[in-house]
């Protein structure tokens, strides 16, 4: 009888479905999923139906959906009775392994356990991020992650994150890199003038995708744009893809103090299907986060050839690796000389686009995926009920 696994989906239907994570648990569930022969699946989250639109239909002709009921909705703190009941439905699932995906995971799991650290930004950066709710949840999480039998880590950065700040021997902490979607593929001319046109885009322009919060550095991203404007003299947007949920009346008041109301398009969330577009037609990805964890958009632009400023930070050194270019997030000065290399020299963009290209194969979640694999099964080999012990002699070669 094939072992039987649980995967944590709860990011496929709460806040997190159209962020990082959510895109994270779709990919590599599928990917799993597809791979595995030797295994049976149930997926665990929100709501008494699994989320339309996020995983291939024909996935639930396989797998099961197992609802975790909502505990004290509405409360502003998670409470010992959230964890206890997300632990008794894993539970009373029979599944031999249990793989954490999400934030906020229980401590309180009976069965072996993997858990995945995107990343610790509530304790790295601290400030705006740690507060009493959020220090519950993290605090639940590392205990969850103590526990477990293996964490994976989606960069070095964060292996070194969870070592310092959790304590977990480094040999318990294999490093498992993000991916980039199958027929993520450059967008051939006619088809990226027609997007443009129709979404009211003109070329050329700058990219900016992800989260609005602190961390993301947008401030110091609009100074840089607002000097490389002053220079060039030019006729570049920027443009800001992302829910600007809770940010946008900060967004467009900042804008217009700088001046650049009619430089800025904002034209929200991007699904995963509209991307390639604005990525092609984009002369660079400008991406210099205070803080990431892994930094995907750096990954995709790279796989679609298109240029990579960066910041000199956290994960994305070693994601990039001369792939890109690399700047001090806090010296909008750095910044506009990165914009302005890449639009007038030619060759070294040129050669950013191939380096890019290249290093760009690294990362798919096939790769990811196979990985994950190997560490379940050997977790499920390691015998039943040892929750402390460690599995692995050594941890898996970095990134794969």
């Amino acid at each position: 009888m094939r072992p039987l696994v649980g995967i944590d989906a709860r990011a496929l239907s709460n806040i997190n479905k159209y962020r990082g994570i959510g895109r994270y648990t779709a990919h590599i569930v599928e990917s799993i999923i597809s791979q595995a022969t030797d295994l049976n699946f149930i997926l665990f989250g929100y709501g008494e139906n699994p989320p339309d639109n996020m995983l291939c239909p024909d996935l639930w002709n396989i797998v099961d959906w197992v609802e975790i009921p909502v505990v004290g909705k509405g409360k502003e703190y998670p409470s010992p009775l959230e964890y206890l009941t997300f632990a008794k439905v894993v539970a009373n699932s029979g599944v031999s392994l249990f793989h954490g995906i999400d934030h906020n995971l229980t401590p309180f799991l009976k069965c072996k356990s993997i858990v995945t650290v995107h990343d610790l930004i509530l304790l790295v950066l601290r400030g705006p991020y740690l507060g009493p709710k959020s220090y519950l949840w993290i605090t639940a999480h590392r205990k969850a992650a103590q526990k477990a039998s293996a964490v994976i880590a989606v960069s070095e950065s964060t292996r070194k994150d969870v070592h310092r700040l959790w304590k977990i021997p480094l040999e318990k902490i294999h490093v498992i890199y993000e991916g980039v979607s199958y027929g993520f593929e450059h967008v051939d001319h006619d088809s990226l003038e027609s997007y443009l046109e129709v979404h009211d885009i003109k070329e050329p322009y700058f990219l900016y995708m992800g989260g609005f919060d602190p961390r993301k550095n947008i401030h110091n991203m609009l100074l840089a744009f607002k000097r490389f404007l002053k220079i060039t003299r030019s006729s570049h947007k920027l443009v800001l893809c992302g829910n600007v949920s809770g940010f946008e009346d900060y967004l467009r008041s900042e804008i217009a103090d700088m001046g650049l109301d009619q430089s800025i398009l904002m034209p929200g969330f991007v699904s995963d299907e509209d991307l390639p577009y604005l990525l092609s037609g984009a002369e660079a990805l400008v991406f210099v986060s205070v803080y990431e964890g892994f930094g995907l958009p750096a990954v995709e632009a790279m796989s679609l050839g298109t240029p990579v400023i960066a910041s000199r930070s956290s994960s994305l050194p070693e994601i990039l690796t001369g792939a890109g270019v690399l700047v001090d997030p806090f010296d909008p000065e750095d910044i506009a000389r990165a914009m302005l290399v890449i639009c007038s020299d030619d060759k070294f963009r040129d050669s950013l686009v191939r380096l890019g290209l290249e290093k760009a194969k690294e990362f798919t979640w096939e790769k990811a995926a196979s990985r994950i694999l190997e560490l379940y099964r050997l977790v499920l080999e390691g015998g039943a009920g040892d929750q402390n012990r460690h599995y692995f002699s050594k941890p898996c070669p970095d990134g794969y």
